[in-house]
């Protein structure tokens, strides 16, 4: 680099993170990224989001020591930034930086009546997905049984006796016809034990063309019986340890392989070894595995779910997700659960926002909004807020919850 004066830009999709005495920066197009806690260095790269500036600053011959040098030609050799001699531009060029701007920004709204002004009946496009607790009978004894829905999509029993009525079940389905939900989940305690499993597919009927390739069934692998409307649609079985091997596999042989995902539950190494032997055994391509904390098993969390610099950067963000990580939980956002007794939560782990039973889908999700018990929890406690990956890492989920980690990782951020 010769001794001249010059402008010096970052690429439009390169994202910015600043923390004390240190700077990353991340090419949201390729992955590629720089760190340096080098004062003038981070004072160069600040200087760009001046508002006078424009996303341009001016690298002087003044400044353009060793150090500074390495630094800008690291950038330039990653197709970072560029820079362009000030002889051949005199009038300094604009470069458009990427700030995060939302319109509909509900932090600045202070209250319920604020959000429904300026969002209106538009909230039940944020409506994804939807829950839906029939019952909560079951006979089976899992230890776990209790916890399990805390951490993961599950069937849950506290034989209560409460159960919602198909006119209620119609009503749920009326409210959300119309919204971009995607995914509904029936669940219970044993969905075959709910006392209106031979109506409920009629009181679906009028609704087929709305939900019938987004409806999941969940059941405990011994709870399975055939029954014409589960056979209908999609089946999520779950499985935890230990297996009854001879009962799974003779129900495995006669599912419908295409609608069904086996839902392993792991909590060790011997579990995960053990269910990995089972789906190549009995050839189980659609499985899922999912880590459960007991709460004596966090270094399993440790030695397989804790993550590592490398991890994070081993998928190409965009600068759309990293800006959604600084707003919204993209784990919990959208989700609804509704629970026999009519209770409604964001997320298992919170308190209730209403009861469907007195109240609207719309007045649960302008509650959720304006309370925020789950959908905008994200990353802006110790430690994560004085990372430099903080929005790089995925949002915070029910394993933080349960094992009481606030970062599942094993960075360490001086």
């Amino acid at each position: 680099m010769e001794t001249k004066d010059y402008w010096f830009a970052l690429r439009s999709h390169v994202y910015v993170e600043f923390k004390k005495g240190k700077i990353l920066l991340y090419d949201t197009k390729t992955g590629n990224n720089v760190e340096t806690a080098l004062e003038p260095a981070i004072s160069l790269v600040s200087q760009m989001y001046e508002p006078k500036n424009l996303g341009v600053t001016l690298l002087s011959k003044d400044v353009q020591k060793d150090d500074v040098q390495n630094f800008v030609r690291e950038i330039l050799e990653k197709q970072m930034g560029d820079i362009t001699e000030t002889e051949k531009f005199t009038v300094k060029p604009v470069r458009l930086i990427p700030i995060l701007n939302l319109q509909k920004d509900m932090d600045k709204l202070k209250d319920k009546q604020g959000i429904e002004t300026f969002i209106g009946k538009d909230i039940i496009n944020y409506l994804l997905e939807v829950d839906i607790y029939l019952n909560g009978r079951c006979d089976k004894t899992c230890s776990q049984c209790k916890r399990y829905c805390t951490q993961l999509r599950c069937c849950t029993a506290n034989n209560t006796g409460d159960e919602l009525s198909v006119a209620e079940l119609e009503n749920i389905f009326k409210q959300i016809r119309y919204s971009p939900v995607g995914r509904v989940n029936i669940l219970g305690g044993n969905i075959l034990k709910y006392g209106s499993i031979n109506k409920l597919q009629e009181s679906l009927q009028p609704f087929n063309d709305t939900f019938k390739n987004v409806l999941h069934y969940y059941l405990h692998y011994e709870n399975y019986e055939q029954n014409e409307i589960i056979s209908s649609s999609k089946l999520e079985l779950t499985v935890n340890f230990p297996v009854k091997k001879t009962l799974f596999e003779q129900i495995f042989s006669i599912l419908d392989k295409e609608k069904t995902t086996i839902h392993f539950i792991i909590e060790n190494e011997e579990q995960y070894a053990e269910a990995e032997k089972l789906t190549e055994i009995l050839h189980i391509e659609k499985y899922v595995m999912h880590p459960f904390y007991t709460g004596d098993n966090l270094d399993f969390f440790k030695d397989n779910l804790f993550m590592s610099r490398e991890d994070i950067f081993s998928e190409v963000l965009s600068i759309r997700k990293i800006f959604r990580n600084q707003k919204i939980n993209s784990n919990f956002f959208g989700t609804l659960h509704i629970l026999p007794d009519g209770t409604v939560k964001a997320n298992m782990n919170t308190n209730a926002i209403g009861n469907i039973k007195q109240d609207t889908v719309l007045e649960l999700l302008y509650r959720e909004i304006s309370e925020n018990t789950a959908w905008r929890k994200i990353r802006n406690s110790q430690p994560c807020d004085k990372c430099l990956y903080q929005f790089l890492c995925p949002a915070p989920s029910d394993c933080e919850r349960a094992t009481g980690q606030l970062n599942l990782c094993n960075i360490v951020q001086e």
